[in-house]
């Protein structure tokens, strides 16, 4: 049995997926995310006996990972949990080999001190509490500190695509991405910027490395991507007429996810690159028919630019995820809801959103070009039960 919970996380993501007995907790949108709408399900979750099996963060930006700051600053050391976290996934630099240069000299500190200080900008949200003392600390800070088992042991390693599927209990997770690449790629970048701030230190793991390196991550402006025509403008684009590809580093960082349970799969791709996505589940399963999944996680909260016609061609569901509350970016773009129903199908889409968006309103009078059927169904923060049936 495979069902989950999507949040309302304003323009963030955040999802609480069971899989057969087994609780998956995917970023956690802001701070007010977590305290207005999560905290609650893991307290009632904690009393029924239960725990997480495992916490995801996809990426490190804020309206990704803020709500996680929360909870692990909250959740307690062990022994004195609010709910048991079997592990975590989260890719920092320590994750990462960095090279091994000259030890932090004072003005070293000084740059790394400077970035701290900014904090996670934007991590707590605007409603309806302001960001706490408790974010000026790095996710990497608090799993070492509270004793959490991450990334497989103490953070060492990294959470990147390939080898065979992780077993967590009755659930099996195939990690599609990130690349290795992908990961070297935003740590090569940091380095780069730092080193134009003066900073000639080591990146040698330690609390103020892993502070400076994250709150840079969440406040690194997207790499830019051709302008496109708005819909208003020209209602007859189609995807494959505004499609430009996504080059924000972090984006690229994003962890992917197969979740299976039982014969229910679900694919979450966080922000991930669409180009990453289809070269990965090419590898996974070469076959030219289109990989059908219970549920699709739509990348970068429906943005043209993660979604493209290449990777709709490869996979299919007839349940799938958008997160925004379009106040970002116009998220969800609607050329990308278009292409998805637009598209042949033997069974019925339904389209999930978790706040009404112009995009969503606007698909409501949408008809499929091929004529397939489907529904669209608006706040949708309850249960959604994979395999045909939602409540």
């Amino acid at each position: 049995m495979l069902k989950l919970k999507m949040y309302p996380a304003r323009n963030g993501d955040a999802f609480l997926v069971y899989a057969g007995g087994t609780h998956i907790l995917i970023d956690a949108g802001f701070a007010s995310t977590y305290q207005s709408f999560i905290a609650s399900d893991l307290a009632q979750l904690a009393r029924d006996g239960g725990r997480l099996d495992l916490v995801v963060c996809t990426h490190i930006d804020a309206d990704h990972i803020g709500g996680l700051l929360e909870f692990f600053s909250l959740n307690g050391s062990p022994g004195k949990r609010g709910i048991e976290v079997d592990a975590v996934w989260h890719n920092s630099l320590r994750s990462l080999p960095a090279p091994s240069t000259a030890p932090d000299g004072f003005h070293d500190r000084m740059v790394l001190e400077a970035i701290r200080r900014r904090g996670f900008q934007g991590a707590a949200s605007t409603s309806p509490n302001p960001i706490s003392a408790r974010q000026g600390s790095s996710l990497a800070k608090l799993l070492r500190q509270n004793g959490y088992t991450w990334n497989g042991d103490n953070g060492s390693s990294c959470i990147s695509e390939g080898g065979v599927p992780v077993a967590l209990g009755n659930a099996r997770i195939h990690i599609i991405g990130p690349t290795n690449a992908r990961l070297e790629e935003l740590r090569d970048r940091w380095l780069r910027e730092v080193r134009k701030l003066g900073y000639k230190g080591s990146l040698q793991p330690n609390d103020l490395v892993d502070d400076a390196y994250e709150m840079w991550c969440a406040a690194v402006a997207p790499s830019s991507v051709p302008n496109v025509t708005p819909i208003a403008a020209n209602g007859n684009l189609r995807l494959a007429d505004v499609y430009t590809p996504d080059t924000a580093i972090p984006n690229g960082s994003s962890i992917a996810l197969i979740i299976s349970a039982g014969t229910e799969r679900a694919l979450f791709l966080g922000d991930a690159w669409a180009e990453d996505v289809v070269d990965s589940l090419r590898a996974l399963q070469p076959a030219a028919a289109p990989i059908t999944f219970d549920a699709i996680k739509v990348s970068h909260h429906g943005s043209l630019h993660n979604t493209s016609v290449d990777l709709l061609a490869l996979v299919d569901s007839p349940c799938f995820l958008i997160s925004s509350d379009g106040t970002r970016h116009g998220h969800p773009n609607f050329e990308v809801l278009a292409e998805i129903v637009d598209r042949p199908a033997a069974f019925e889409r339904h389209l999930f959103f978790n706040y009404e968006t112009a995009a969503s309103k606007r698909l409501q009078s949408h008809t499929s070009r091929s004529g397939a059927a489907f529904s669209v169904h608006i706040a949708e923060h309850d249960w959604i039960h994979l395999g045909g049936k939602h409540s």
